[in-house]
């Protein structure tokens, strides 16, 4: 389980959550310092002098004088009083504010060492009224006298929860546009890529929202154009060397021919093999260059082209063993079907000590092809580097004749039938090469 959610909603989600708890940690703090301790001192402030000058007025008056002063005071609702010194009314400081207060008030009172206590539920909704109770002494005895808090309800735990709901509503609400936002140029940054990695070049994605996404849509469509451009020169370039080296080639094996009787068998038959090598891998050039991405889909019987393709390698001599299983039809470029089935099976000839079997099956709703050698194999690692253009063996090949494209074109090919080309090792020695296509193609 992570930790850490990987999309952009819930990401925005965390931060924007985080960010609301951070700012309710400072803002309480900011509360704490500049709101409540003002508010205590300031309270306390205006309670001492209430209660200071009832006690100074209780020490000086005559003690007969005192109750008659007292009861007028209660009477007209200016102080709260209990007689009874053992008594304990209200309850000893419990809450926060209550202890800020209590730093504050008892120094201010004539009576420095003056018994402080509480008479209401809580600060912000109370029953009962709400008193602040001091413990005063008058010389002869001590007497309770309390500062009534003025008389207001406030229902704190459903407004906490009315303002935390708007809170997560908002969050939510924020994180969602946040993530449209976000979203969308990412949906065709990503769209463009993946064309781009199927060797299509991609619409230009749209150059509109913040200038950081405008900055990388013109970046992204710049390299696109750069990539087709360098993709272009590199076709123009083998193209026309293939075409100016076939010429020449055909003139040096024609030559050859008219003179065969005049040079020895094996540097005859020599010369006549490196001729055949470079021709083929002038072919390969020029399949490479002729994308055939424009080929348009036809259904088609797979079991069909691979039989056409093995009968023209029969027909050089090559023992290539069929096993061709019932498969459905299935929408494919044939003419590039015929390109992918001759790379296959010419690599498996030449690197696969000539014995070579293929075989067809059904798996899952997909055509398997596998192509099977007895050779030296590759290894594992290397697999997905031979797959890229120019890419050769140096240690199990090394006596490989070809330019490098043959893996590259099957992996091209199979990419626009939205297919699977994998290769695996084979139990006894050699190389299993596996093609997946789908029999309806998604385009």
């Amino acid at each position: 389980m992570k930790l850490f959610p990987n999309t952009l909603f819930a990401r925005a989600i965390v931060v924007l959550i985080s960010m609301i708890i951070l700012s309710i940690v400072v803002g309480s703090m900011i509360y704490l310092y500049f709101i409540t301790r003002p508010s205590a001192s300031s309270t306390a402030d205006l309670f001492s002098q209430h209660i200071n000058s009832v006690h100074h007025a209780l020490v000086t008056m005559e003690p007969d004088k005192r109750d008659t002063y007292i009861n007028e005071l209660v009477e007209k609702g200016f102080l709260a009083v209990n007689r009874d010194e053992t008594a304990l009314p209200g309850r000893a400081a419990e809450k926060m504010y209550e202890h800020i207060f209590l730093e504050y008030y008892p120094k201010l009172l004539l009576d420095k060492n003056a018994e402080i206590r509480f008479d209401y539920d809580d600060l912000l909704h109370s029953e009962n009224p709400r008193i602040v109770w001091a413990k005063v002494n008058l010389g002869d005895k001590k007497i309770w006298l309390g500062t009534p808090m003025g008389d207001f309800q406030a229902d704190f735990l459903a407004n906490f929860i009315a303002v935390l709901a708007v809170i997560i509503l908002l969050t939510l609400l924020g994180a969602f546009l946040i993530s449209k936002v976000v979203k969308k140029p990412l949906k065709q940054l990503t769209h463009a890529a993946s064309l781009l990695g199927q060797g299509k070049l991609p619409e230009p994605i749209s150059e509109t929202g913040t200038e950081e996404f405008k900055t990388m849509s013109k970046a992204f469509n710049k390299m696109s154009k750069d990539i087709k451009a360098l993709d272009d020169d590199r076709n123009l370039m083998l193209a026309g060397i293939s075409h100016d080296l076939r010429t020449p080639l055909a003139r040096v094996r024609l030559a050859l021919d008219m003179v065969d009787n005049k040079i020895e068998k094996n540097l005859y038959d020599g010369m006549v093999q490196d001729i055949e090598d470079i021709d083929k891998i002038i072919g390969q050039f020029l399949t490479f260059v002729r994308d055939g991405i424009d080929e348009v889909f036809s259904y088609e019987d797979v079991n069909g082209i691979v039989e056409h393709v093995a009968t023209g390698f029969q027909l050089e001599g090559k023992k290539i063993k069929l096993a061709l299983n019932g498969i459905e039809n299935s929408m494919v470029k044939p003419v590039a079907m015929q390109r992918l089935f001759m790379n296959l099976i010419n690599n498996a000839w030449h690197y696969g000590r000539q014995d070579v079997e293929v075989e067809t099956s059904m798996r899952n709703e997909h055509i398997c092809i596998e192509v099977k050698d007895c050779g030296d194999g590759i290894p594992e690692s290397e697999m997905e580097r031979l797959k890229q253009p120019f890419t050769r063996m140096d240690v199990s090949r090394s006596n490989t004749k070809g330019a490098g494209l043959g893996l590259t074109i099957v992996d091209r090919i199979v990419q626009w039938h939205n297919g699977k080309f994998d290769m695996q090792t084979r139990d006894g020695g050699g190389l299993i090469v596996s093609v997946y296509l789908p029999v309806i193609l998604n385009e």
